[in-house]
């Protein structure tokens, strides 16, 4: 009870301490988009008739470009934490709907890439650290450094070349929600999916099996081998749950990277996902939707620290909750 005690005060400390981080984060988001060259007026030149100096100075009012900085962030922060972005400049619908869009199939995207990579790498990196100097375990660090080495957009192009192009298996491109046909929607997902995975199992590989040498040079390991427990039952019950905390830790800091981070992998398999809403609105000059989409994978990433965080308690109890 006094240690389900502490975790709560530990979990409520760490909520608190999101605050001011969070703070930050919007006033970089809005200070970035105000730094871009240009603004909202520029981006409809061409559009509507803009160059009247009039004209300017109505639309400069009615988007609140004529207030000072600090008032425009005040009322967007205010709206921002009501979940209201505005409308987007390029489809006039509202950034929370396009948002909305995107969010699902890169998450989608990288929860099976990353599922994929603790497939592969957990496995691995644990049977290369146990058979250490054997040839699995040089068949494991080659892979893994191979991995490591292959730029992740040349994978994507040859997991293309091969498996649709010249083997016609699956399809180079495309995206149908599982909610829809989940068959289907698999063989769009497998070579994205396998793309993000291969590059993120490679890291994950190398850190599994170090954590596995760590652990199994401690001390608790040689008492549990002198009291007569099995090695099987030492390595897989005991050794590999420590050595899981840092593997977990870097899965949770992929997983935030790849929600942000699959722009090029999302561009080359035409997935719809966020990445790649942002990276057109970047090119496009479409800001409301750039400052929502930074914000929000901005909070993401957080909210995902702040659980790999707990998750270390749950795994390790002699984690010190400070």
């Amino acid at each position: 009870e006094g240690n389900l005690h502490r975790m709560l005060a530990y979990t409520i400390r760490r909520i608190v301490y999101l605050i001011p981080v969070l703070f930050v984060l919007t006033v970089v988001v809005f200070g970035f988009v105000q730094m871009l060259p240009g603004d909202i007026i520029d981006t409809m030149i061409g559009e509507e008739d803009v160059e009247d100096p009039e004209v300017r100075l109505a639309l400069e009012k009615e988007f609140g470009l004529d207030k000072p900085i600090y008032v425009q962030y005040g009322k967007w922060l205010l709206r921002a934490v009501r979940g209201e972005f505005g409308k987007s400049l390029i489809t006039r619908r509202p950034v929370t709907f396009e948002l909305l869009e995107g969010i699902p199939a890169t998450v989608y995207l990288a929860i099976v890439g990353i599922g994929i990579s603790m497939l592969i790498a957990v496995p691995l990196g644990t049977i290369a650290a146990v058979r250490r100097n054997s040839s699995t375990d040089y068949v494991a660090q080659v892979t893994s450094l191979a991995g490591i080495s292959i730029p992740e957009f040349w994978f994507a192009i040859m997991c293309v070349l091969l498996f649709s192009l010249y083997l016609g298996w699956l399809p180079s491109s495309g995206y149908i929600s599982p909610f829809e046909d989940f068959q289907q929607s698999l063989k769009f997902l497998i070579l994205p999916a396998a793309a993000v995975g291969f590059r993120q199992a490679a890291f994950t590989t190398r850190l599994t099996r170090s954590s596995m040498l760590d652990e199994m040079n401690k001390e608790y390991v040689d008492t549990a081998r002198s009291l007569g427990f099995r090695d099987r039952k030492v390595i897989y019950k005991y050794t590999l749950r420590n050595a899981m905390i840092p593997t977990i830790t870097i899965s949770g800091l992929q997983f935030a990277n790849l929600l942000g981070g699959t722009v090029v992998l999302e561009t080359i398999f035409a997935w719809p996902g966020i990445g790649r809403a942002i990276f057109e609105a970047i090119i496009q000059r479409d800001y409301p939707l750039i400052q929502a989409g930074v914000l929000v994978l901005g909070v993401i990433v957080v909210v995902i620290n702040l659980l790999v965080d707990l998750t270390y308690r749950y795994l390790n109890p002699r984690v010190e909750l400070s």
